[in-house]
């Protein structure tokens, strides 16, 4: 088995070792010199290099398990997973018990999909590992099981994984990550507080448990679970990222923009870095600065979506339509699912005039968008306001089949009753409204800026409620 330890220094140089290979000079190393240029191959890639060494090492060592599996290995990550079995079972006729060898043929099944057959190995020799390398063997044993989708098996093994290795990192990510697809957060939430419990110095333990408060809306909860994580391991650029959403999600839009300037620091900016400053910005009516990041995020990526819809937006802020329009067309060009770029550009396209691009852009909001009761109220009040009343009430009619409940859509329905003249329909919807959201009634009254029609609404609802 190739240890990890320290080892004392090589009897050659990698620079001379090198020169020896090229010259084509004889030479003998010991098996430590040959396990010090494999581990210096292998941490900078160098696969032809890695095979080379394993040939020399295995001729000069014909009996050393190490350089077998050592060369396996590199079979594998030179993905001829082949030759990678058939090297390792060469290493198992010379040592069948070895824990090496058979912890390399499992990760070889493993690379093969044969999940049950590699976990078998992994059961095996998990009793006879040494303490200090079980937390991999039983992390590589959950592994399997979520590869399986036996998710429920591999949390219990990602546990025991923690259980003998507190600081295993891909552990409490895959962890939280099965918890996830199970969608049971409330598990994982109390999981990773006793697991904080016990070890209240894991970063990554405060980053899993605020991105689960997070999917839970406890964004409070999360911005100081991201600080402690912040704290304890300086320069994690993705707990300041993550509490500028936190931030966003509550309408702490400078503390937003703060945490993500903070992250621009620390890592090299992205195009959906800079979106999200351009975001923040925007929210604080800061439109050129908004429009400075999003042009920034273009830079680095013309085909992102998002960067794209913000500039949109922000063009729609100062009601330079045609300019918006472009903009939310772009953020629909390789993905037609964003559908607030349709209703964005269907109001666009409402300001110029252009009322059949204006239509079918408020018909794909409102499939994608279809329990946003802006959506539909903007769509039907259209129609309104051109008069063109049965279409209002139809397109009314259509979004209370979806969201019966809402009493902005109740009370709307009514006043395009009686702006198509169908009062006796309006009275028997206005009832209706009375029965369902009485607290709202104001609605038909405000959306009427006539006195005289305030006034006979106002006495009909009294006649209704009394």
């Amino acid at each position: 088995m190739i240890s990890n330890s320290r080892r004392e220094e090589p009897s050659i140089s990698i620079t001379e070792f090198e020169r020896l290979i090229e010259a084509g000079e004889s030479f003998f190393f010991e098996i430590d010199t040959y396990e010090f240029l494999l581990e210096h191959y292998r941490k900078t890639g160098n696969i032809e290099r890695l095979f080379s060494v394993c040939d020399i090492a295995r001729s000069q060592h014909p009996f050393s398990v190490n350089f077998i599996v050592e060369e396996a290995r590199a079979h594998l990550i030179n993905n001829d997973f082949d030759k990678a079995q058939s090297t390792i079972e060469e290493a198992e006729v010379l040592q069948p018990s070895e824990i090496e060898v058979q912890v390399t043929k499992a990760w070889i099944l493993q690379e093969c999909f044969k999940f049950d057959e590699a976990a078998e190995i992994y059961h095996k020799v998990l009793p006879f590992t040494d303490e200090k390398e079980k937390d991999e063997v039983l992390y590589q044993i959950g592994s399997c099981y979520q590869a399986k989708n036996d998710l429920k098996e591999a949390i219990k093994y990602y546990k025991e994984t923690l259980i003998h290795n507190k600081g295993h990192k891909e552990a409490l990510y895959e962890l939280a990550f099965c918890y996830d697809e199970l969608d049971d957060l409330e598990g994982s939430l109390v999981f990773y507080k006793q697991f904080i419990d016990n070890d209240p110095y894991s970063a990554e333990a405060w980053y899993n448990l605020a991105l689960i408060q997070t999917r839970l809306s406890l964004y409070r909860d999360a911005i100081v679970s991201y600080d402690y994580a912040s704290i304890i391991e300086d320069g994690f650029s993705s707990a300041f990222f993550n509490k500028g959403n936190c931030h966003m999600n509550l309408g702490q839009y400078q503390d937003a923009l703060d945490c993500f300037i903070q992250t621009s620091k620390l890592e090299r900016p992205t195009a959906e870095l800079y979106t999200h400053i351009g975001a923040a910005y925007q929210k604080l009516d800061r439109f050129a600065e908004a429009l400075n990041f999003y042009r920034k995020a273009l830079e680095l990526d013309q085909e992102y979506e998002m960067a794209a819809f913000g500039v949109g937006e922000c063009m729609e802020e100062q009601e330079r339509w045609k300019e918006a329009v472009h903009f939310y067309q772009k953020s629909l060009r390789n993905n037609k699912n964003i559908g607030n770029a349709w209703f964005g550009k269907a109001r666009c396209e409402y300001q110029l005039g252009n009322m059949i691009s204006c239509m079918e852009a408020y018909d794909h909001a409102s499939r994608i968008l279809s329990e946003n009761v802006d959506v539909w109220l903007s769509w039907s009040h259209v129609y309104y306001k051109e008069e063109w009343f049965d279409k209002a009430i139809a397109i009314a009619e259509e979004a209370l089949e979806i969201i019966p409940d809402s009493a902005e859509l109740l009370y709307r329905y009514v006043a395009y009753l009686m702006g198509g003249g169908k009062y006796k329909a309006a009275v028997m919807a206005l009832e209706n409204a009375i029965l369902i959201a009485p607290e709202h009634k104001n609605y038909i009254l405000e959306f009427f800026t006539d006195l005289n029609t305030q006034k006979a609404i106002y006495q009909i609802i009294e006649q209704l409620e009394n």
